[in-house]
This record gives structure tokens, sequence and C-alpha cells, in this order.
């Protein structure tokens, strides 16, 4: 994959809804990353995404999700809504193959850093989105994207199928189960577009 600095820009007509943006990370302001740094310290989120709140300083925390841009190690997007204000990220991240090979495959993930703007399809419409970029823009195109989402995610588990995912199998865990989903390029130009349904509410998992 060449380096995501260079790569084509990311889609502008926030999928089937058109209120989102999705900026690529890279170009970022400095406001937009510290809202950004706030949403990945947030310790409801990070409980969404089987991650724990983090806890580097603002600036390393930017230094790393830079590093790991350019390093071709993920693609990844601060969403806009549409009066421009950043509420949440979207990102392709675990490329395989690795770099310095031509990735097929990537994972999908997606948080809506607001619990008010919960339910409310912007997350639907950052998915649209990023599958438009992935399968269209992104130039040579992923064949397949894939996610994790918690079995207990109901809401989530629709507003995924409702974008064209399918489960492709469950994984149980202490305490819960893992629901993957995938779809691929194909599958998404064959699918029908349809009304948004609501968000996927902080992330993936």
């Amino acid at each position: 994959m060449s380096d995501p600095a260079s790569t084509p820009p990311a889609p502008t007509d926030g999928g089937t809804g058109g209120r989102v943006q999705l900026k690529p990370l890279l170009s970022l302001s400095s406001a937009e990353w510290h809202v950004l740094h706030g949403f990945f310290r947030d310790r409801e989120l990070a409980d969404w995404n089987d991650a724990r709140p983090i806890r580097l300083p603002e600036w390393l925390f930017r230094r790393v999700m830079q590093d790991e841009e350019r390093g071709g190690e993920r693609a990844g997007f601060g969403i806009l809504d549409e009066h421009g204000a950043l509420i949440g990220s979207a990102e392709l991240y675990d490329l395989r193959p690795s770099a310095p090979l031509t990735p097929t495959t990537g994972t999908l993930g997606v948080m809506i850093g607001y619990p008010r703007l919960w339910g409310q399809g912007y997350g639907r419409e950052a998915v649209d989105a990023l599958l438009r970029w992935a399968f269209v823009d992104l130039e040579p195109p992923l064949n397949r994207v894939r996610l994790t989402t918690f079995g207990h995610n109901r809401r989530a588990q629709r507003a995924f199928a409702a974008c064209g995912f399918r489960e492709v199998g469950r994984t149980p865990r202490a305490g819960r189960t893992d629901v993957h989903m995938e779809i691929t390029r194909g599958e998404w130009r064959a699918r029908p577009t349809g009304k948004v349904s609501p968000t996927p509410d902080a992330g993936a998992q």
C-alpha cells in the first residue's frame, strides 16, 4: 500500500445520509486532535471498543497515530458532522497483506464520540462513506472489509447489516460473545440502498 498521505482523498458525500464527511487523520487540525484525544481517553467509549482508555499525553498520542498512518498500518479518518465539527473517528486497520505488499483486506472500526448522537445515523453514514473509500476511491481497492462487534450490541449488528455486512461467525469469550461480520467489494456494489438506520453506538465492538 502506498503512503496514506498520498492515497486518494476521502469521500465527502457522507454515504447515503449526506451529513458526514471523512477527514484524513493526517489533515486534522490541532483543535480536532484535542477532541479526538478526549474520545480515546473516555472510559465508556473504551469499554465499547474492548480497550482501555489511553493514558498517553496528547502530543504523543498524535505522533503515534500519525506514524501508523504514514507507515501504512491503518487508514484513519475523523468524522465531521454537517456543521464541520469532529464527532468521531473511522478507520481501516489490520490491513492484509502487510506493507510493502498491496492489501486486499482491512478491519473496520468506527466510533461516535458523543453519546447524545448515538442512534441518529451518523455511524451508519460514516461506515457507508468509509466503504466507498475502500471499494472505490482507494487504488487499488480492497476486496474485503471485516469487523468484530459484541454479541449483546444488537443495535450495532443491525446497523452494520444495513450497510451490507453479513455475519460470518461467533467466538465465545469470558463473559461475552464476539460477532464477526464482513462485506466484499462485489457484495457492496450489488447491495440495495435504503434509509439510514440507527448508528452503531460507540465502535465496532
